[in-house]
């Protein structure tokens, strides 16, 4: 891991008035949350359920009314809980990725589109070393996928841009910084970005989140949230995704 900035900030990026204005940050700062909103279409909602039915001890022993017969009843229980996330789409056909502790050990997952649309979705791949899972849904139309930036580019201190799926947050558009960057030294001699720490704060419900370069790219998928006090977070690189898109592309067409 590469040494952790001191300066650290969060930043809420507002649409008002005066990004209207005609200073070059102002400007900057308009053409950015342009390139945000034209990847919200490719930010999904993402509903995880678990409805199992088994019958739990003790049974209850009673006599029937009607026939005077000794009845033996086993309480059925039915758990269900329920967890949500976000996630991206990765393929025109369908493809998304997300968490792989928002679906793991459901049922029933529900995709939601960014104009409410609610398709059932089907996992295809895990990958749990990574906390990364792939969904597969039939949408009536073709999905307008995320553009995918290069992870093993970025730098510390760079800012980036993420947008929230939490009830608190959602759809609200933050922004931070890189403050670690974990590598791997691989074969080739290249370090690869294997982990993202930024300065966001994550809520429950911002999992699976994209994680945005300034050019609207997808720089890595929100992950965890740091257990101490800094608020800081992690998110799993894009290029770390890449390499089992076009797997996932081949056996899922």
């Amino acid at each position: 891991m590469k040494p952790i900035s001191n300066n650290s900030e969060l930043v809420l990026l507002i649409i008002v008035p005066c990004l209207l204005c005609s200073s070059p940050r102002a400007f900057a700062q308009s053409s950015i949350i342009d390139q945000i909103q034209r990847a919200q279409p490719s930010i999904v909602g993402v509903t995880a359920e678990n409805t199992d039915v088994f019958q739990s001890p003790p049974a209850i022993a009673g006599i029937d009314p009607k026939t005077g017969r000794v009845v033996v009843v086993r309480k059925v229980q039915q758990p269900t809980y329920q967890r949500a996330g976000a996630g991206v789409v990765l393929d025109s056909s369908g493809i998304i990725v997300t968490n792989a502790h928002t679906v793991q050990r459901s049922n029933s997952i529900t995709v939601t589109l960014s104009d409410h649309t609610q398709l059932p979705a089907s996992v295809v791949k895990v990958v749990m070393n990574l906390d990364l899972a792939f969904l597969k849904v039939n949408p009536p139309s073709p999905l307008k996928p995320i553009w995918l930036a290069d992870s093993d580019q970025i730098k510390l201190g760079e800012e980036i841009i993420t947008v929230g799926n939490s009830e608190l947050l959602k759809q609200t558009v933050s922004g931070g910084k890189i403050i670690g960057i974990g590598t791997n030294r691989h074969p080739d001699g290249r370090d690869k970005t294997d982990l993202i720490q930024t300065t966001i704060n994550l809520y429950s419900g911002d999992s699976g989140g994209p994680l945005f370069d300034h050019q609207g790219r997808l720089l890595g998928l929100m992950t965890a949230k740091e257990t101490s006090a800094d608020h800081s977070s992690f998110a799993i690189p894009v290029n770390k995704i890449k390499k089992y898109l076009d797997e996932i592309k081949r056996t899922h067409p």
